[in-house]
């Protein structure tokens, strides 16, 4: 029997590594038509570290489904391994573009956002360890109208807009400055790629800064008023689906809320775009890829060198 609701605080760990698109969201069949937030288990009987110096590593995925599609076997469209260092309270978000045409186990060559449509969360976990020489320990799924529900049952997320974004596909139209963003318009945010220069680089890269955003605003809201914390949780706990235990759920939020905003780094990983088969594609730099995955893993710090470029510096 799936544990629904009792988990007081997986709302926070929605937030803080789910805002890409929002409230987290299920797995397996039954959970296909849940709009509310689960956290999986990448390997089922591992349970790691939450207070070492050894990162945590999760997989928050945006699926692509529209409402009366499985979820999980929807297009990941907006991908980010996160590294959470609880000794160091350190973290670095590294934004995967969803066209990455990269090696599927067992089915050929592809963008890597098709990795869930063939096997789900589990097959675009493996894809991810397999190319980029990293073990995940959790994946969270989630929705459009999960996302767009949870901003809006805490009034809104401030947002810094670090420059104008005008995108009639994602309905963008803002002006550069701090303002609130409804649950609607940060989803818009979240999807904007066509005012960007480097297109899905920039939108993971703004999807880090909507992380940033909410675990800023949480902290901010927290420290003024604790009695905060119930409307944040309220947002986040009215569908939750998880097999993992309470005590390893609050474990993990615990862990996700100690990292300040300022010591976590948000890199997309470099690469180019191309065709291939008449299909668009990006094309990453691999060797870099790797190079970055893998300082981020040690550690959850990266060293100077190995930060990209940010690709919305020139927007």
């Amino acid at each position: 029997m799936r544990r629904r609701a009792a988990f007081v605080l997986v709302a926070l760990v929605a937030w803080v590594v789910g805002s890409t698109l929002g409230a987290l969201n299920g797995a397996v069949t039954a959970r296909a038509q849940s709009s509310g937030v689960v956290v999986g288990k990448a390997h089922a009987g591992f349970t790691p570290a939450l207070t070492g110096s050894k990162p945590v590593v999760i997989l928050a995925i945006g699926s692509g489904a529209r409402p009366g599609e499985n979820i999980e076997r929807s297009l990941g469209d907006s991908l980010h391994l996160i590294f959470l260092n609880p000794a160091r309270r350190r973290a670095v978000l590294v934004g995967i573009p969803r066209d990455s045409y990269v090696p599927i186990p067992g089915r050929g060559t592809g963008k890597i956002n098709s990795a869930m449509v063939y096997g789900g969360p589990d097959l675009l976990v493996q894809t991810m360890e397999q190319n980029f020489g990293v073990t995940i320990d959790y994946w969270a799924l989630t929705t459009f109208w999960g996302f767009t529900d949870m901003i809006n049952a805490v009034g809104g997320l401030t947002v810094d807009v670090p420059f104008p974004m005008v995108d009639s596909f994602a309905r963008t139209d803002f002006s550069p400055g701090v303002q609130k963003l409804s649950g609607p318009e940060a989803l818009a945010f979240s999807r904007d790629r066509h005012s960007l220069q480097q297109g899905d680089f920039g939108r993971q890269e703004n999807g880090g800064r909507l992380i940033l955003a909410a675990l800023a605003q949480f902290k901010k809201q927290f420290r003024a008023d604790q009695a905060r914390l119930f409307t944040w949780l309220g947002a986040g706990m009215r569908n939750i689906d998880t097999e993992i235990p309470l005590r390893e759920m609050m474990a993990l939020a615990f862990t996700a809320s100690k990292v300040p905003p300022g010591n976590v780094q948000n890199v997309v990983l470099p690469g180019g775009t191309g065709t291939i088969g008449g299909i668009s594609v990006v094309t990453l730099d691999m060797a870099r890829a790797r190079a970055i995955v893998g300082d981020a893993k040690k550690d959850g710090v990266l060293f100077k060198k190995n930060v990209p470029p940010s690709p919305t510096a020139r927007e």
